[in-house]
């Protein structure tokens, strides 16, 4: 047993601590092959590798609030400046985050429960494994606290990596496969050129947290190593199977991590609550096998996947123990020729959005496209007009009379 992170049963509140019980359940069946690790607890000092001071600070304070019941974190969830009395006012609306009395307690041990992977994973242990975090962690940014998330359990790793390993571990993949975009994440390393984030996640209007476009690619020394894939709603199996084919696997070779870590949130499911998706268990076991076979290939097989979101709780169950399962066992065999089900136009356009964002970036996703002989300049139909930008191809565009001329 240990510390909690729940609502009072009479606040209805998607991130209960049954989806832990439901984890669990799913890898009852494999319970005899599994290591379990004992917690160990994140230090101010490791939560300030992603987290200012300030916010660290904030945390500890509002957890000191909640001692009396619950503190809901101010929208944007900034708390560096935030007193007791503004963290103890009523819930208003879009204030989503909660925290107990004993949350900040449990967010350190998800973060520590992490680091410990990274640890084994680089020494003598095993070079896989799955960290039920919860809080979750990809919302939370350096100074925000948003989307259920405290900390950013797998932002953290990744910097925990770097500073504790670095002769081993030089560069850092994280792959986001959550329905929802992990703005936390991409802000942490934003301007970082050691950490490539990968993320596929829903982009539509009103949809939380309505950030992660194609055109979102970093800046400074991190200009081309924040990947993003905004998919349409609906997107199935197969959309997030071609995106790893055709922007995963191109970036990850060309950027060689040497450790690969995955925002495993489950929420894409069909089944999901607070998901707009059509995704399956089987599609999630795929491209962990995909993964498998890149990290064998790239970084000495260290592959750890972290807990975001999920929430339908036999989803979860089902989802989780496919992956642990595919995980365990190391299959590493993809046959994407063998798919039967096409992926949406939608979804292959927004593929296309995000490899010509980062046609002139350090991954370079134009080259080797499997569509490269359709992309063509409008010139080449404009013979008489200079303009070099690229069309779709022609079974993609919905403009028509560019295809005729």
């Amino acid at each position: 047993e240990g510390p909690t992170h729940e609502v009072p049963q009479e606040v209805e509140h998607a991130d209960k601590p049954e989806r832990l019980d439901a984890c669990l359940s799913g890898l009852l069946h494999l319970a005899r092959q599994l290591r379990i690790l004992a917690p160990r607890s994140a230090t101010d000092e490791e939560l300030q590798l992603v987290h200012s001071k300030a916010q660290v600070a904030g945390l500890k304070r509002a957890q000191l609030a909640a001692s009396g019941g619950l503190v809901w974190l101010p929208v944007k969830g900034c708390l560096e400046k935030s007193s007791k009395a503004d963290l103890l006012r009523a819930r208003g609306f879009g204030q989503d985050t909660f925290l107990t009395s004993t949350s900040l307690d449990a967010a350190r041990q998800a973060a520590g429960g992490l680091f410990q992977l990274v640890d084994l994973s680089v020494t003598s242990g095993p070079a896989g494994g799955i960290a039920l975090c919860r809080p979750p962690g990809h919302h939370a940014g350096p100074t925000s606290s948003t989307g259920f998330c405290l900390v950013n359990n797998v932002a953290l790793a990744a910097r925990y990596a770097l500073r504790r390993y670095p002769a081993l571990i030089k560069r850092v993949l994280i792959f986001d496969w959550d329905i929802h975009h992990g703005q936390g994440t991409q802000e942490v390393f934003w301007k970082d050129s050691r950490v490539l984030f990968v993320s596929m996640h829903l982009f539509s209007k009103g949809f939380y947290p309505a950030s992660g476009s194609a055109q979102e690619v970093g800046v400074g020394r991190g200009l081309g190593y924040t990947v993003n894939v905004a998919l349409p709603q609906g997107y199935t199996d197969a959309c997030l199977l071609c995106a790893c084919q055709d922007v995963l696997v191109p970036a990850a070779e060309r950027f060689r991590p040497d450790l690969l870590l995955v925002s495993a949130g489950f929420d894409a499911m069909d089944e999901d609550p607070l998901g707009e998706a059509k995704c399956t268990a089987d599609g999630f076991a795929r491209i962990t096998r995909l993964l498998n076979g890149l990290a064998r290939k790239l970084c000495g097989g260290r592959l750890l996947l972290a807990l975001e979101g999920g929430y339908h709780e036999h989803a979860l169950s089902s989802c989780l123990g496919l992956v642990a399962e595919t995980l365990l066992h190391g299959d590493d065999t993809e046959n994407f020729s063998s798919y039967a089900e096409k992926p949406l136009q939608a979804s292959l356009k927004a593929i296309w959005e995000t490899r010509l964002a980062h046609r002139s970036l350090p991954l370079q996703l134009l080259d080797g496209c499997t569509w490269s002989r359709d992309l063509v300049p409008y010139n080449r139909f404009r013979k008489k007009q200079k303009c070099w930008h690229w069309r779709l191809p022609r079974d993609l565009s919905s403009d028509s009379d560019n295809c005729q001329k």
